[in-house]
């Protein structure tokens, strides 16, 4: 039941203390903070803090740069009062099975700290603000760019499947650490979440 544990821990901030800045996430002015729980050489099992996020739908026949290009204008003051907001990592983007096939439905970026609690409203109607839950994600790592980071989530998928992991299949995380630009020493990743405890073994030796 451990996951449990460290999920409530997380949710009333017992361990905010010791969370510390991933070497990832050069490219933002903060990062979404998560605890390992274990590592295995095809994925890693982290438990995330609760937080809030402004997403924007990806609407049919639309590509996903369209919603981004809404979150980053809700940064750049377009925002009740109107306020510069600092940039955050990663950026999410949902992907549902449709048929089969992953479509990307929804792209969130997280708010600041200093937003949690009272975030700035939304002024595009299209933008609206979530809270995400303390949560367990498999997280997969890669340098690749988002059009080949796909067929990863296939990889992950059958690395859960063969490991008996418990997690919700019909959708997954894209998160990207890595801006399009970047040539060296990129990092994304993909994420399923869990709806159980892991069947990895816990050891708490790296919180970021």
């Amino acid at each position: 039941m451990f996951p449990v544990l460290l999920l409530v821990l997380l949710a009333q901030g017992v361990l905010a203390q010791r969370v510390r800045r991933p070497y990832f996430c050069a490219e933002g002015d903060e990062c979404y903070s998560f605890i390992t729980i274990c590592r295995d050489s095809e994925y890693e099992t982290r438990a995330y803090e609760p937080s809030v996020w402004i997403g924007s739908w990806v609407y049919p026949n639309e590509e996903t740069y369209r919603a981004t290009d809404r979150l980053r204008d809700y940064f750049n003051q377009k925002n009740q009062p109107g306020i510069q907001i600092e940039k955050t990592v990663p950026r999410l983007t949902r992907y549902e099975y449709l048929d089969g096939k992953p479509i990307a439905t929804v792209v969130y970026m997280m708010l600041p700290r200093r937003f949690q609690s009272n975030p700035p409203l939304p002024t595009n109607t299209m933008v609206f603000l979530t809270q995400f839950p303390a949560m367990i994600m498999f997280v997969k790592t890669t340098s690749s760019w988002l059009t080949s980071l796909q067929p990863h989530a296939q990889e992950l998928l059958e690395d859960l499947l063969r490991q008996s992991e418990t997690f919700f299949r019909d959708h997954f995380y894209i998160a990207e650490y890595s801006g399009p630009l970047t040539i060296l020493n990129r990092h994304n990743e993909i994420w399923y979440l869990s709806y159980s405890n892991p069947m990895c073994t816990p050891r708490y030796s790296r919180w970021s």
